[in-house]
């Protein structure tokens, strides 16, 4: 990819991150990025096939970086990490939220691919996760509950501010379920 296109993903996934999908227009992109109206439709059709390119681009940033910290672990080891993996982003200056589900929430039946995409980040966390819940005791219902924690907090954070204490509360409830999972002949 070439340095102009690199240069408005990054100025269009800031710009959509921090204001929102609609409110963000090519003319604000260009004006930020400092790239011209046509070099921007040079790599991008139009606003759908940048808005399409910014997740992608995320996507397989979030996913690289995700395996890169559970790598050779699994069970409890891995959950932790990517749970401190989550605590970290949640603390982050520019955390506005997931914007896969922000996307999905200004989309119209019509942006199909651009809610594949979402479904599909989506689909990858919950699949990591069962598989490094795998030979675990009730695997699948630490799977479902530890997905859900994660997305709750994800709200939460953004509505209420990251909070250190309810970090820690958090990881303890959801650890001490899941010890409890593992203590139980269920």
């Amino acid at each position: 990819m070439s340095k102009s296109a690199q240069k408005l993903l990054n100025t269009a996934e800031q710009l959509f991150n921090q204001h929102s999908f609609s409110a963000v227009g090519v003319d604000l992109i260009r004006d930020e990025s400092g790239c011209s109206k046509t070099t921007l439709y040079t790599y991008f059709s139009n606003k759908h096939q940048l808005v399409k390119s910014v997740l992608q681009a995320r996507d397989q940033r979030f996913k690289e970086s995700l395996l890169q910290t559970v790598q050779n672990l699994d069970k409890i080891d891995a959950l932790e990490k990517i749970y401190d993996w989550h605590m970290k982003w949640f603390q982050e200056d520019h955390f506005k939220g997931c914007l896969f589900v922000r996307a999905v929430g200004e989309s119209n039946t019509d942006d199909k691919e651009i809610i594949e995409i979402a479904q599909a980040h989506k689909k990858w966390l919950r699949l990591l996760i069962d598989d490094k819940t795998a030979g675990m005791q009730r695997s699948h219902d630490i799977s479902v509950l530890f997905y859900l924690q994660l997305e709750g907090l994800i709200s939460r954070y953004l509505v209420e501010g990251y909070s250190v204490e309810t970090a820690a509360e958090s990881k303890k409830i959801i650890f001490g379920i899941i010890q409890q999972f593992q203590n139980s002949a269920l």
